[in-house]
């Protein structure tokens, strides 16, 4: 449970043009029916983001934990990520789809990904934080 966020430098984006990330917060919390993870992304203006126009913008999305001990899940065919790793300092997550809206399922607003274009797989290392800092 907690938060954890990541903001990229620009030297960091530019060695890796293909990140659509460049600032992201998950904040775990228990839920009745299991663990939440509220993901919040400002896309990066690289890579498939900024491709599709999305560069800059921020976009969000709720996964949920269903008896999967590592992997958070988004409704709707919406992907999913696993935690690799945790430990006191942070964590690390993988996925190769997972949706970013700006609407939820099945609106007409802006749909992303958190993986690379040119990736099967895409991890991301987060950093534990207070969780103040995963309500921006």
């Amino acid at each position: 449970m907690g938060c954890y966020t990541r903001e990229y430098s620009s030297d960091h984006l530019a060695q890796h043009p293909e990140q659509v990330v460049e600032r992201m917060s998950i904040l775990f919390t228990q839920a009745e029916w299991g663990v939440a993870a509220d993901v919040q992304v400002q896309l990066a203006d690289q890579g498939h983001a900024a491709r599709d126009g999305y560069g800059g913008m921020r976009v969000s999305e709720l996964a949920g934990n269903f008896n999967e001990p590592l992997n958070f899940g988004v409704e709707c065919d919406g992907g999913q990520f696993e935690v690799l790793s945790n430990d006191s300092t942070g964590i690390m997550i993988e996925t190769s789809q997972f949706r970013l809206t700006d609407d939820g399922c099945g609106g007409d607003g802006i749909y992303s990904t958190l993986g690379e274009e040119n990736s099967s797989t895409t991890r991301y290392k987060l950093h534990k934080s207070n969780d103040v800092e995963c309500r921006w």
